[in-house]
């Protein structure tokens, strides 16, 4: 294997450095519309996610553009070498980590697939919030999101904003935000694109999407399938992802949009390696239904969304439980004068649900909780180039007396590609319902909501080929809620006062000759009460394209370092420092038929084989290599 492992990794230098022409990148267009900026995706091929899918220091695709934001590309998703989005995800930014156990992820918040923001998150997920198109999207009970259930075929863009926003996203944007948007075709025609892979310890994918634009009506909907037996006995899963979408462009620039996704896992927790148990299996089914009427009136804009997620979970041991999570939110945007807009919403949500026994029908009765407020953003652009923004949420639950939530931030990019930004936010989550009633393994209906006053100071710099950046920031959390001990004695409870302070910095070259580089870093002081949040971290990649006549081969090399992993609180019970190398091959064959794209494609996961953990007592796979080939249509006016 080392031989075999070896030789790759020779022949993938020999590529890189092979002698090539590059080819010209067109820049991405940004629509016109008000609040939004859309980009636009070529017809036949995707826009090439190694030279110019994403743009760290631009001003973010987000209502405020003093947040510390990182944008990832939906294209440069789809061609990444991870197993799942979220992991892809982290890829991209230092100070963002997700652990993984080398198969699905499953249904625990605490471990494989939990996403760790500047020291917040992971355990519990639900301080980093997710919002996809418009729509909060966590499990009721449970409050985190469910990372298989993210898919990338239909994604244009994910800002991560770091920091946190509950000013504008309410509870559990506490350490950060992930903010989905779906993409359209900007165009009247059709977009069919399918990707089939299969691969190393039984490991089959298949995704199919279909865009469509035809007068005033938009369809986009894709189905993605994995199946796979895993790398050990008990590792395998299988999932199923429905995504479906309809817009109607109404008179008088209204749009009606109506959303549904439909998820089913399955699957089975192996345990640590030194005492497997792969019998433990869990079987999710959940739904998430939303619509959003937009309406807009030459500087004036109104936007309300309502929706519903609910899901049904099942465990080996008897646990079946059903949540729902409904609500509505209501946000109107105004240009005031060229040098002031203002945001104001109301936002209302209900969780609820039940959990019983199967094996004796006994139930556990839980709560409601209900949350409401108000919020407001103004933002004002005193002079050229200078960004100032002001926000406040006043919140109110029914567990709890009225929580009041600000932040405040700069923006200054004067001439010559220089970026200087600060920003300040006081954050918010509530406790969840399996933390205040579900004695799995404790409960405590005492337990006060968690508050984080974030801070951050960023610099960064940009030109056509180079951009770097840099950015310091301090978390100072409060009531935080945290397990401690082993059932039956453990207790859940609020601890006093964390603060972490960090800094973060990327770099990145574009397209110099046929290669392009990245990297981005993160240092961190996470203390002893945030459970698995990492030190350190490194991401790094090195990309390159070449010309073979009217085709183009793409190569790519990244990989990932972890320092300063801890499976328990206090600092014990330190792990390796995990560290992988994954290389990817492409080709696209253009220009095969009118309007049709093919692109084989080959990735090799953990290219030196190395043994490596996230999880303690749970081993991420060996060297595997898997085999792909994306189709694409298109055919148009």
């Amino acid at each position: 294997m080392k031989t075999s492992v070896r030789t790759a990794l020779l022949a993938f230098a020999l590529l890189l450095a092979g002698p090539a022409r590059s080819a010209e990148v067109e820049p991405a267009e940004a629509g016109s519309e008000a609040s939004e900026s859309v980009v636009e995706e070529p017809r036949a091929a995707e826009p090439d996610p190694a030279f110019h899918s994403v743009v760290r220091g631009a001003r973010p695709v987000l209502p405020d553009a003093t947040a510390g934001a990182t944008q990832i590309d939906g294209a440069r998703l789809r061609a990444n070498t991870r197993a799942s989005m979220f992991e892809a995800l982290a890829q991209e930014a230092g100070d963002v980590y997700v652990p993984g156990r080398g198969g699905p992820h499953g249904v625990a918040n605490g471990s494989s697939g939990g996403i760790h923001v500047r020291g917040l998150g992971g355990s519990p997920n639900s301080q980093v919030l997710v919002v996809e198109d418009g729509v909060p999207d966590y499990q009721g009970i449970f409050g985190h999101p469910l990372p298989d259930a993210f898919d990338a075929a239909l994604v244009d863009e994910v800002a991560i904003l770091k920091g946190g926003d509950s000013v504008l996203y309410g509870t559990n944007a506490m350490g950060g935000v992930l903010v989905v948007r779906s993409r359209w075709l900007e165009e009247d025609g059709l977009e069919l694109r399918q990707d089939a892979s299969a691969g190393s310890f039984g490991t089959m994918t298949e995704t199919l999407s279909l865009l469509g634009r035809r007068g005033g009506l938009d369809l986009a909907g894709s189905v993605h399938l994995l199946d796979t037996d895993g790398h050990r006995d008990g590792a395998g899963g299988a999932n199923t992802v429905v995504h479906l979408a309809a817009r109607q462009r109404l008179p008088g620039r209204m749009r009606l949009t109506v959303r549904n996704k439909l998820v089913r896992l399955s699957g089975a927790d192996p345990g640590p390696a030194t005492h497997p148990h792969p019998d433990h299996w869990y079987a999710v089914w959940r739904d998430g239904l939303s619509a959003q009427l937009e309406l807009r009136r030459g500087l004036f804009s109104l936007r309300l969304t309502p929706y519903l997620n609910a899901g049904d979970h099942r465990l080996y041991d008897g646990f079946h439980s059903r949540d729902y999570t409904g609500g509505a939110i209501a946000e109107a945007a105004a240009t005031l004068h060229p040098l002031a807009s203002l945001i104001v919403g109301a936002a209302f949500e209900r969780v609820d649900g039940h959990v019983e026994d199967r094996r004796d029908g006994s139930r556990t009765n839980l709560d409601a909780l209900s949350t409401g407020g108000l919020y407001q953003q103004l933002t004002l652009r005193p002079v050229r180039g200078l960004t100032a923004t002001v926000g406040a949420r006043e919140l109110a639950t029914n567990f709890d007396s009225l929580v009041f939530l600000y932040k405040a931030g700069l923006r200054w990019e004067p001439p010559g590609g220089l970026r200087l930004q600060t920003r300040v936010a006081r954050n918010y989550r509530q406790p969840t319902l399996r933390e205040l009633y579900l004695p799995f393994p404790t409960a405590n209906p005492e337990l006060r909501p968690e508050l984080a006053v974030n801070w951050d100071l960023g610099i960064g710099w940009e030109s056509e080929r180079v951009e770097v950046g840099a950015s310091l920031y301090r978390t100072s959390a409060r009531d935080l809620i945290k397990y401690f001990g082993s059932w039956p004695t453990a207790e859940v409870v609020n601890i006093d006062r964390v603060v972490v302070w960090g800094v973060e910095g990327h770099a990145r070259v574009r397209a110099i000759g046929p290669f392009a580089l990245r990297a981005a870093g993160n240092w961190q002081d996470v203390g002893r009460y945030t459970k698995q949040s990492p030190e350190a971290k490194l991401d790094f990649g090195l990309e390159s394209r070449h010309r073979i006549g009217a085709h183009e081969l793409e190569a790519s090399l990244s990989g990932e370092w972890t320092h300063g992993l801890y499976m328990n609180n206090y600092g014990r019970d330190p792990l390796p420092d995990p560290f992988f190398l994954d290389a990817a091959l492409r080709l696209r064959l253009q220009g095969v038929a009118k309007g049709l794209a093919i692109e084989p494609y080959l990735t090799l996961r953990n290219l030196l084989n190395g043994r490596y953990a996230y999880v303690q007592g749970y081993p991420m796979p060996p060297f595997g290599a898997f085999a792909g080939l994306t189709l694409r249509a298109a055919s148009g006016d």
